[in-house]
């Protein structure tokens, strides 16, 4: 057997013979890391317990005892001893055999005997025997605390690092239990995980129906319906504590450690979004008026024909151009030129329909588009425009602001793209040439 476990082990050895106990200690000496005497029960009782008790002295994993001894013999102080910790192996060493003395040895569980006059040999044999389970099972409680201490460290290391996330970070098990970071208490304003408990059964009951965000419609696993989504439209809006909506893309990762986890990380894209808006917005708007810019109506005129194609309902078209807008800009300045187009543009919109479209077709023309619209009826918003026009006024400029201003329908059939703005590009045309400040309506 292998004695080299008896060096981590201290032993409490009580005899009453002086020259027995000294003589045993220095030879137990040499293969246990400490060796106590005591010269009775009472003493030996005394050192356990002040052993047991004080946390800086080290524990005595085994006693070794004599029975018949002053004051207190060995088999009282090991019953004295079970008391406190019954767990404690022992060993006695004596000359009685009678059964009388085995039975009280057995009732205190002692687990090892040797008979006197003692045989070192014997003796260490009897140690290792005794006191390796208790080693063993101390090795294992040792390596189990440190395992404990351990996962403990591993889980704090991993909450700092999840709770200094700017992510709001949600972990849900396979049990329906959930955990969340820091951060994403912090938004919603709860003290702790047993509060937001409390308050919430589903984070999806956070989300906001609005726009095209993410929201759900049924009784599904929300974070399953989102998963089926492309990435782009994995958005989700959530107020926080202050009331404000922010943005979030959702992104979802599962792995197995036990069972089945889901870990759910909402990343903040609010600055984002609104960049991408800004930059979508000056894409596809004008500078100065703020009105589509001519690429952009194109684009709505492509997706208005193929309407017009298919449901026939009427699709119209105006131009308009400020008469002797020249004049004003060499007059005036370019600086007045800009607000009178400024100006102008906002007529336009105020005196149409949400659902038309006004473009700053280029310089001082601009281009309106009327989707379910007849000739007769464009020509009278065109109407509108030129009258509320006429009645704009700019203390600087010494004349009204006139409009000139063609109207066009899409002929289905008949006309595409390049023959519906050419269309209305001569009806503004012929306003121009035949007056200016008036509306004329192309009809082949």
């Amino acid at each position: 057997m292998d004695k080299s476990f008896l060096k981590s082990i201290n032993i409490l050895y009580v005899e009453d013979e002086d020259e027995v106990r000294e003589l045993t200690s220095s030879f137990l000496s040499k293969f246990v890391n400490t060796m106590i005497s005591a010269c009775d029960g009472q003493e030996g009782l005394d050192i356990f317990k002040k052993h047991y008790n004080d946390e800086n002295l080290e524990n005595i994993d085994l006693i070794v005892t004599d029975i018949n001894m002053p004051k207190m013999n060995g088999l009282e102080m090991l019953a004295e001893i079970s008391n406190i910790d019954h767990l404690i192996p022992s060993i006695v060493t004596t000359a009685h055999n009678d059964s009388s003395f085995l039975k009280e040895a057995i009732n205190q569980r002692v687990r090892g005997y040797v008979s006197k006059p003692l045989n070192m040999h014997n003796l260490i044999d009897s140690i290792l025997v005794v006191s390796e389970p208790k080693y063993l099972r101390d090795r294992l409680e040792k390596l189990n605390k440190e395992l404990e201490l351990k996962v403990e460290k591993k889980t704090y290391e991993l909450k700092s690092i999840l709770d200094a996330q700017d992510n709001l970070i949600l972990v849900i098990n396979d049990d329906g239990s959930f955990e969340v970071n820091q951060t994403l208490l912090d938004f919603f304003g709860y003290k702790n995980i047993e509060e937001f408990s409390e308050s919430n059964t589903c984070i999806s009951k956070k989300f906001i129906s609005k726009n095209n965000y993410f929201i759900l419609k049924n009784d599904a696993v929300w974070f399953e319906e989102i998963m089926k989504l492309e990435d782009s439209k994995r958005v989700v809006l959530m107020n926080n504590i202050k009331g404000k909506e922010i943005i979030f893309r959702v992104n979802i990762k599962s792995f197995m450690f036990n069972t089945k986890h889901v870990v759910i990380s909402f990343t903040d894209i609010t600055d984002l979004k609104h960049y991408t808006y800004e930059l979508q917005y000056k894409a596809t708007h004008d500078n100065l008026t703020r009105l589509l810019n001519r690429h952009k109506l194109n684009d709505e005129i492509d997706k208005e024909i193929i309407r017009e194609n298919r449901y026939v309902h009427g699709l119209s078209l105006l131009m308009l151009d400020i008469d002797n807008f020249k004049q004003i800009n060499d007059t005036y300045g370019h600086d007045l030129g800009d607000v009178v187009l400024k100006d102008i543009s906002k007529i336009i919109q105020d005196s149409i329909r949400s659902t038309d479209f006004a473009s700053r077709w280029g310089g001082e023309e601009f281009m309106v588009l009327l989707p379910e619209t007849l000739l007769n009826e464009a020509s009278q918003i065109a109407e509108l425009i030129r009258i509320n026009i006429e009645k704009y006024k700019n203390k600087t400029l010494d004349k009204p602001t006139t409009v000139s201003i063609g109207v066009s329908q899409f002929k289905v059939n008949e006309d595409n793209v390049d023959t519906f703005v050419k269309g209305v590009d001569l009806a503004m045309y012929e306003a121009k040439q035949t007056g200016k400040n008036k509306v004329v309506k192309y009809e082949k």
